[in-house]
C-alpha cells in the first residue's frame, strides 16, 4: 500500500490544491477583477462610438431637471440682499431692462435739498431744478427687497452735463463723483428695508455748469455688489436722474438747445402721460410750486393733447432726425398719416388718433419719419438747414406753433384746457440705432 498522505497539509495545500508559481498564479487567474465571471478585459467606460443620446429621454430629463430647479432653487431676494435704486415709480421691483417703453433715467431716488435748509430731510424742501452757483444737500433712497439685512450698503452719486447718457463712456460725458455714505439695511419685512441716505458731501454747482446736469447714483453691498457700470438701464443697483422741473415762466429754451446740440442720430419727443404725478411726487415731495404742491398738479386727458399718437407708455409726439437738406422735426401725426395714404401701414389698424386707439397697435414711428424723409420731408415736418440744437428750437416753434418756449407756453402747446402737469421726454438713438439715453422736463402750466 502506498503510504502518501492524502489529508491536507499544514499550509492548507494538497493535490488538488497545489502550490503555484507566480507565473502560474496569474495564468489561471487572467485579467478578471474580483467578483467578475466570463470577463477577460476590464470596460473602458468609452461611449461607443457613433452612440446619441434619445431625443425622447433627453426631452425627459430637461424637464425633470426644469422642474426641480423651479421647485427647489429659492428666488435671490429670499436668500441674500437685494438692493434697488427705482429707474421709474410705481411699479419696479428690479427687473431690466425697462427702457423701452418704461424711460429708465426719471429715477424718483435722487432728492435734492438746498443746503441753506438745515435739519433732517424734509419733502416739503425738495429742489425739483437746481441753480448754478448754488450748494445743494443729497439724498439718495435706498431699498432693500431681500430676506436678508443689507451690511455695509456704500451709497454713491455723481454728475454728468446735460444730455443722454446711457453707461458709455466719451469725452461729453464724465461722471464726477459728489460724495457717498455707508448705511445699513433690514430685510423687505421691516421698515428699515427703505431708507434716505443723506450724502458726506454736499452738491457745490460751479458757476460754469448750468444746473442742468443729469445725476447718477449706485448703492452696494458685499452680498449683493453692484458691477461698477453706471446703466441705469441694466443693473438695478444704479439710479438715474436726466430731469429738470419748469414751472410757469421758467425759460426752457436753453435747456432743449443744450440737448439738440448732443444728437448724433435721431432724437423722439414723447408725452409721459400719467408718469408725471407719481414723478413730481417722488422729487419734489410737498414742495410748493407757482402751480401749488404736486398733488394737486394733473396730467391731461389724452384727448386733450393736440399732437401725437399712441404708444405703450404715452404719446409719441416728434422726430429729429438728420437728412440731405438738413434737420427735420417730423411731426408723429403726419407720418402715421402718410405712411398709411402710402400703403406703409394698414389703414383700420394704424389710423392715428391722438390717443383713442389701442397703444398695442402703434407703429414704429421714428423708423416710419426716417424712411418718409427721403422723398416726403416737407410733408411731414419742418425742414431746417441748421445745426441740431437751432433746428429743434425752430421746428418746435413751427411745428406746434408755440408763443414761447417756457413752460406755460409749451404746456398751452401741447394740451387744451386749463393748467396741467406735463412729461415731455426726449429719447436718443444713435446713428446705429442702439437706444442711447434721454432726457426729461416736467412742465408745470
Amino acid at each position: 500500500m502506498s503510504t502518501t498522505p492524502t489529508g491536507p497539509r499544514h499550509d492548507g495545500h494538497d493535490e488538488q490544491h497545489p502550490v503555484l508559481s507566480e507565473k502560474e498564479d496569474a495564468a489561471q487567474r487572467g485579467t478578471d477583477p474580483a467578483g467578475a465571471v466570463g470577463a477577460t478585459e476590464r470596460p473602458s467606460g468609452d461611449l461607443a462610438e457613433g452612440w446619441t443620446p434619445s431625443d425622447h429621454l433627453a426631452h425627459e430629463a430637461g424637464e425633470l431637471a426644469a422642474g426641480i430647479g423651479r421647485e427647489h432653487r429659492p428666488r435671490r431676494e429670499d436668500v441674500y440682499p437685494y438692493l434697488l435704486l427705482r429707474a421709474a415709480s410705481p411699479g419696479d421691483r428690479g427687473a431690466r431692462p425697462v427702457w423701452p417703453p418704461v424711460p429708465c433715467w426719471q429715477s424718483p431716488d435722487i432728492l435734492l435739498m438746498d443746503a441753506a435748509s438745515a435739519g433732517p430731510f424734509d419733502p416739503s424742501q425738495l429742489v425739483g431744478s437746481p441753480t448754478a452757483g448754488r450748494r445743494y444737500r443729497v439724498f439718495v433712497r435706498v431699498w432693500n427687497l431681500g430676506l436678508l439685512p443689507a451690511v455695509g450698503v456704500h451709497v454713491r452719486a455723481w454728475f454728468v452735463d446735460p444730455g443722454f447718457f446711457g453707461g458709455g463712456t466719451g469725452p461729453a460725458y464724465q461722471p464726477q463723483l459728489i460724495g457717498g455714505a455707508m448705511v445699513t439695511l433690514e430685510d423687505r419685512t421691516r421698515p428699515g428695508a427703505v431708507a434716505v441716505v443723506e450724502l458726506d458731501r454736499t452738491w457745490d454747482i460751479p458757476e460754469s455748469l448750468t444746473g442742468h446736469e443729469c445725476l447718477l447714483a449706485s448703492v452696494s453691498c458685499p452680498l449683493d455688489p453692484w458691477s461698477g457700470v453706471l446703466d441705469a438701464n441694466a443693473d438695478r443697483h444704479v439710479g438715474q436722474r436726466n430731469l429738470t422741473v419748469l414751472a410757469g415762466d421758467d425759460d426752457a429754451k436753453q435747456l432743449l438747445w443744450t440737448l439738440g446740440s448732443r444728437v448724433t442720430g435721431t432724437l423722439e419727443l414723447l408725452h409721459g402721460g400719467a408718469a408725471v404725478g407719481p414723478l413730481l411726487r417722488g422729487v419734489l415731495g410737498d414742495t410748493e410750486t407757482e402751480l401749488g404742491v404736486p398733488e394737486r398738479l394733473l396730467p391731461p386727458s389724452p384727448k386733450a393733447l393736440r399732437h401725437g399718437v399712441a404708444t405703450p407708455a404715452g404719446q409719441h409726439l416728434a422726430t429729429l432726425l438728420r437728412t440731405r437738406g438738413g434737420w427735420l422735426l417730423a411731426d408723429s401725426e403726419r407720418v402715421v398719416a402718410l405712411a398709411t395714404e402710402l400703403g406703409m401701414l394698414e389703414k383700420d389698424a394704424e389710423k392715428p388718433q391722438r390717443g383713442r386707439r389701442r397703444a398695442a397697435d402703434a407703429p414704429d414711428v421714428a423708423r416710419l419719419a426716417q424712411e418718409l424723409a427721403r422723398e416726403h420731408a416737407e410733408r411731414v415736418g419742418v425742414l431746417v438747414d441748421a445745426e441740431p440744437g437751432d433746428a429743434l428750437l425752430e421746428g418746435l416753434v413751427r411745428l406746434w406753433d408755440v408763443g414761447d418756449l417756457t413752460a406755460r407756453g409749451l404746456a398751452a402747446a401741447l394740451a387744451e384746457g386749463g393748467p396741467s402737469a406735463h412729461l415731455l421726454q426726449l429719447a436718443h438713438t444713435d446713428r446705429e440705432r442702439q437706444e442711447v439715453g434721454g432726457y426729461s422736463l416736467a412742465l408745470l402750466g
